[in-house]
């Protein structure tokens, strides 16, 4: 079947304005069923919802806006015929004037620059009330340009003078995008803008003051609680919602939505799979994220595959999730670095001893706001808080805790990032790690005999160890730091990869701990894959009838075999090897 007979919607990677979605026919996931969690008895009035970057908390916003706006009444069957909230008819659909303001769009710079742009930002929303309002007359041509809380203010009482209901509803999309991008660049100048002095403080206290009698209800949408300070200080009636069950699948994709979508972004015939089969290779690169610790939920990471499907799509080929990433999402770690550079050096050791361990992260609880003008660094709670709000660490659903949250890794491009800023702050500049050389010698030249190559790697683990580069050695501190000395070795014609993401026929989605491809891109290319796995003396030793060292082989070799089937590795020169290390010694090394 062709696309000339599947009729496939546009894709709405990038768009995030929902009216346009349904004009335009393009795919989207119907999440319009949370309204009524937001129109409940129970629910503040002015809830804040957190969530990555990349999510579609925007898309959301702007669905609210279209809901809830009267200047939208008219296209109310247009808009939502056919969605989950049609069929309840709730009273509050187009009952609001709703006014929203986007701050991902305020630039950053200097003091004087950020004022102006935040003041232009709010300006817009207000020229976006006008037009849709046209007998709303308000004119702000005299307010000084970098006052948006007077700006704010003197709006808030022409509305009043305009409209006997007094129902306005303010939406605020990325309330903290640009304060990050400050964090990320200038911390003086993020400390200025969100102490108690700061104009963000005076921004949201003008909002909370109108709240009595202009403002019905908010939404205020974010990526974290790193700013939050400034609202709990001027609009202390905020509240976050962030993990709230009810609200936990409010912005990424479940794989019941992607489901729906799938077929109607690609040719899944025209591919020869199925919709099921895509959802596999997706999930374990994209899908994993939990906000909610009474959540029964995963969703997938939005924009990544949106991104994924638009490439396939165009490509017409069933292609590998991992290398097709979002290139709008942090691929290279660097806000997870900066995040751990805000923190003391023994607080980042400790959460990455844990990691490289596989174990979860426990807190009594998540820090609600985080007041870097009160504490310069981060403390481990709030290091743990701030991983989960950006997406880095996710609630851990197979958690036996009585009390507080476990947090985990939640998927393969998350745990890969840890890894890059694991080599980064743990083995980049520590000179025992950086001293001794692994021997590719074998490697290079396709030889069957690694020997030489098992020796070195016996020879660099036992210094690391004997040193304490790394306090505690597992599989995954054992795969990490093997990849991070053959990474330093990368060139044109040397390639190592890490847990790459391999289709197995039959399996699914697999990951081979080490892919080595030497001569790359010659006629002596060759491709070295090898299964890692780890012992500790003792275990290896054990004589008993379960010989553990013996198991340990078995399982080795026979996951190496199934990598080695991978449609991946079709028509290519594939040397497979099993390597079992019992502490730093390299106890077996056998091609399979």
């Amino acid at each position: 079947m062709s696309e000339s007979t599947v009729k496939l919607l546009n894709n709405p990677y990038g768009e995030a304005t929902f009216d346009l979605f349904r004009r335009d026919e393009r795919a989207f996931a119907d999440k319009t069923l949370f309204i009524k969690y937001l129109d409940d008895e129970s629910m503040s009035y002015y809830p804040i919802l957190h969530r990555p970057r990349r999510f579609g908390k925007s898309t959301f916003v702007r669905m609210l806006k279209c809901y809830y706006d009267i200047s939208y009444q008219d296209r109310y069957e247009e808009l939502f015929s056919g969605t989950k909230i049609y069929d309840l008819n709730l009273p509050s659909h187009n009952s609001y004037h709703v006014i929203n303001f986007d701050f991902s769009a305020v630039s950053t710079g200097n003091l004087n620059k950020l004022l102006s742009s935040f003041f232009v930002t709010v300006a817009d929303g207000i020229r976006d009330f006008k037009r849709r309002y046209k007998d709303f007359v308000f004119d702000y041509s005299d307010i000084d340009k970098t006052d948006a809380a007077t700006l704010f203010t003197e709006f808030a009482i022409a509305y009043k003078d305009y409209s006997e209901s007094q129902n306005l509803y303010v939406m605020i999309d990325e309330y903290d995008n640009f304060a990050n991008e400050i964090l990320s660049k200038d911390l003086e100048l993020f400390l200025k803008i969100t102490s108690k002095d700061g104009f963000l403080k005076s921004f949201y206290a003008a909002i909370k003051a109108k709240a009595s009698d202009v403002i019905a209800k908010t939404f205020i949408t974010g990526v974290s609680s790193v700013s939050l300070d400034s609202l709990t200080s001027g609009f202390n009636i905020a509240r976050n919602v962030t993990d709230r069950a009810c609200f936990n699948e409010y912005a990424g994709f479940t794989e019941d939505e992607l489901c729906i979508l799938i077929p109607k972004l690609v040719d899944v015939e025209k591919l020869g799979v199925t919709t099921k089969d895509i959802i596999e290779r997706m999930k374990p690169v994209y899908d994993g994220y939990c906000f909610s610790a009474e959540a029964d939920k995963t969703v997938y990471n939005s924009s990544m595959c949106l991104y994924y499907l638009d490439v396939v799509r165009e490509k017409g080929i069933f292609l590998n999730p991992e290398d097709y990433l979002d290139p709008a999402c942090d691929q290279d770690g660097y806000k997870l670095e900066q995040l751990f550079s805000l923190a003391d050096k023994e607080t980042v050791n400790t959460i990455i001893d844990r990691y490289l361990q596989g174990e979860p992260f426990n807190l009594l609880k998540l820090s609600e706001n985080i007041n870097l003008n009160q504490v310069r660094n981060y403390s481990r709670e709030q290091l743990l808080s701030m991983l989960y709000y950006l997406g880095y660490l996710t609630v851990n659903r197979n958690s036996t805790l009585d009390s507080g949250i476990s947090l985990v890794i939640p998927n393969q491009f998350m745990s890969k990032l840890f890894a890059k800023c694991t080599i980064e702050f743990r083995f980049r500049n520590n000179a025992v790690f950086s001293s001794q050389k692994l021997d590719i010698s074998s490697l290079m030249a396709v030889e069957d005999d690694l020997s030489s190559f098992a020796s070195s790697c016996t020879e660099f683990l036992s210094l690391i160890m004997s040193n304490q580069v790394l306090v505690h050695m597992k599989e995954m501190a054992l795969n990490l730091v093997l990849y991070a000395k053959l990474e330093e070795l990368s060139k044109d014609d040397f390639e190592v990869r890490l847990q790459k993401s391999l289709r197995v026929a039959g399996e699914g989605e697999k990951f081979a701990d080490l892919v080595v491809t030497v001569n790359k891109g010659t006629s002596n290319e060759c491709i070295y894959l090898i299964e890692l796995k780890y012992l500790t003396r003792t275990e290896a030793s054990d004589h008993s009838s379960e010989n553990t060292l013996k198991n340990t082989i078995m399982d080795a070799k026979e996951q190496v075999l199934k990598y080695k089937s991978a449609l991946d590795f079709k028509g290519k020169n594939i040397k497979a090897y099993a390597m079992i290390f019992a502490g730093p010694d390299c106890v077996y090394c056998e091609q399979q």
